[in-house]
């Protein structure tokens, strides 16, 4: 949980240097179709870019997310116990008066990851490739600035499970927007429909149907937190489920924060919502691959170490 600004000019810094990599690369003649995976790390911890980038948002201006302390009093398991704790992050910025700063931070390095992607996009513009490629942006994940008491990731709430998602194919129309809930594992087969590539066996959907019409109906999509624990969200309503038997559910049109948890304060009004809900929870949980990963990373491991031992014996 570190931030704040860095000496360097931005000319040194590792995403712009990726950015300006790939620049290069668009400027090449390729004589078959490409693709090209752009990894910029920023905005994520720690929370350093240079002071170009701090300036952009004077801190008496930084305005902190909303926050209750009492936000998680109503998320309780089967005895009544309160499940969650405020995050020790929080906890820390809130003592030491910087909740702002970290804010501020954050905001910082936003805005040089938004650079860095136009750096890319501009070379992209002025390529002869243009007006053939598809784009797509996304996050790998949301983010927590102290919404439920909480800095980070790592958790079910909306924070954390929504995240900018922009695609842009050859003659789509500009700006249009869809509110309909997708998921990253519908990346791969939408990508694999749009370049008319053979079909295949995946759990993800295509939805190249709303880029095509953002108003179409849609699913309610799934985000998972290790074994039990699930996140279904439609367009109104987040039903959480954790392995204890806790449960959550909030209306996000009229409580955005997800600050009432309707499970405590409305079960009546809860209950047919979760029903339908739940129908789109997995049917299993994978025990048996979890454990046949984790036999092998433990062999795999050993071996290691026994190749060190080894090579030291010999030395």
């Amino acid at each position: 949980m570190a931030f704040g600004p860095l000496l360097n000019a931005k000319e040194e810094t590792k995403d712009y240097l990726t950015a300006k990599w790939f620049e290069t690369k668009l400027q090449k003649d390729y004589d078959k179709p490409f693709f090209m995976a752009v990894g910029i790390s920023k905005p994520h911890l720690p929370f350093h870019t240079p002071q170009e980038y701090f300036d952009l948002y004077p801190l008496e201006s930084v305005v902190v997310p909303e926050f209750r302390m009492d936000d998680l009093d109503d998320i309780l398991d089967e005895h009544g116990d309160v499940v969650f704790k405020p995050h020790v992050d929080f906890l820390w910025c809130q003592e030491y008066g910087v909740l702002k700063d970290a804010v501020q931070a954050y905001l910082a390095t936003v805005s040089y990851a938004d650079e860095c992607v136009g750096v890319v996009l501009d070379a992209l513009a002025n390529s002869k490739y243009a007006d053939n490629t598809i784009v797509v942006i996304w996050g790998d994940h949301g983010w927590h600035l102290g919404e439920k008491l909480k800095f980070r990731k790592a958790s079910l709430w909306r924070e954390a499970t929504q995240l900018p998602l922009i695609i842009q194919t050859p003659g789509m129309p500009d700006g249009q927007n869809c509110t309909r809930n997708v998921n990253l594992i519908d990346l791969y087969p939408t990508l694999v429909d749009l370049c008319g590539l053979p079909e295949k066996e995946l759990d993800g959907t295509s939805i190249k149907p709303l880029l095509e019409d953002p108003t179409l109906e849609w699913r309610p999509t799934v985000t998972t937190q290790d074994k039990g624990n699930h996140s279904v969200m439609s367009e109104r309503w987040h039903y959480i489920t954790h392995d204890r038997g806790v449960e959550e559910l909030y209306d996000l049109e009229n409580d955005p924060m997800e600050w009432t948890n309707l499970v405590q304060s409305n079960p009546e009004q809860a209950a047919p919502i979760i029903a339908e809900l739940k129908q789109y929870l997995p049917a299993h949980n994978a025990d048996e691959l979890l454990k046949t990963q984790k036999d092998k990373s433990m062999k795999k491991i050993d071996q290691t170490i026994k190749a060190r031992r080894d090579l030291q014996t010999l030395k």
